[in-house]
């Protein structure tokens, strides 16, 4: 089978399905991990004709964290640095200054 999505090196052996290309993603959140639901289909053209098949692999947040850094490693890449305080927030914080208003002391009356 010639299609782009098929994996240039993949060789297929006599009765097993042809490899599956990730076309998206979506998660749930779980109280003690990660649900991912994966779309993936098996080529061009069932992609074309909607065969898009949905996986769902369900992981601890640990492995979750593993597999991000795995992706992040083989693909060279890095996650972008957290953003830098602007000029106000400096300002505001070495005033004191928490954002928040301040609360008012009580005042005692005279009884």
């Amino acid at each position: 089978m010639n299609d782009e999505l098929q994996p240039s090196g993949a060789k297929q052996k006599s009765g097993e399905l042809p490899p599956i290309a990730l076309i998206g993603w979506t998660h749930l959140d779980l109280p003690n991990g990660i649900d991912l639901r994966i779309e993936c289909t098996r080529s061009r053209i069932a992609l074309d004709n909607d065969l898009i098949e949905h996986r769902d692999i369900v992981m601890t947040r640990n492995q979750a964290l593993l597999l991000a850094r795995y992706l992040l490693k083989v693909t060279g890449q890095t996650l972008p640095g957290e953003a830098k305080p602007g000029l106000w927030s400096k300002v505001k914080s070495a005033l004191g200054g928490s954002g928040a208003p301040a609360r008012r002391t009580s005042r005692k009356l005279a009884s």
